[in-house]
């Protein structure tokens, strides 16, 4: 076998197995499984966005949605996530979709976040930006994704 896709293949495999993430890796231990999306300055991982999403849902459907989503620990990202991930979403994208999951921000679809802007109003984030929606109606029905932190040192 080539050297050269040999090393691609192991790279890919073992991303992680050091407990050195980067944006976009796989992440897996005994409870969590998803995407990174945040690293601290050693590499470990800090925020992990979730494999699965709920779609059609308002504001206030997603917050529960997410704090249940896999037996708990869960959250919707804040304004300030959000704005990590959509950064680094060609990296994630890339990710879910070796995994077989939907991609994130792509054809005009728009997430929760967790963070409101007003009493009735909530920030949702698009391919063209983070702005603030009505939570409530149902002609504002986004997508979300669940992101868990990741406290114990790998």
């Amino acid at each position: 076998m080539n050297k050269w896709i040999l090393l691609t293949f192991s790279l890919l495999v073992f991303a992680g197995c050091n407990g050195k993430y980067e944006m976009g890796d796989f992440y897996k231990d005994n409870d969590t499984k998803g995407i990174v999306v945040q690293v601290d300055g050693d590499g470990r991982a800090v925020l992990v966005m979730s494999l699965d999403e709920a779609v059609n849902i308002n504001a206030d459907s997603a917050f529960i949605w997410a704090e249940q989503f896999d037996g708990g620990g869960w959250h919707l990202p804040t304004k300030e996530e959000m704005t990590t991930i959509r950064k680094y979403k060609n990296l994630v994208n890339s990710t879910l979709e070796r995994k077989g999951f939907n991609t994130i921000l792509t054809n005009h679809t728009f997430y929760w976040t967790g963070t409101p802007c007003s009493e009735s109003h909530t920030y949702a984030c698009g391919p063209d930006g983070i702005k603030c929606y009505f939570n409530q109606n149902l002609s504002s029905c986004y997508r979300a994704r669940a992101v868990k932190r990741i406290d114990k040192q790998i």
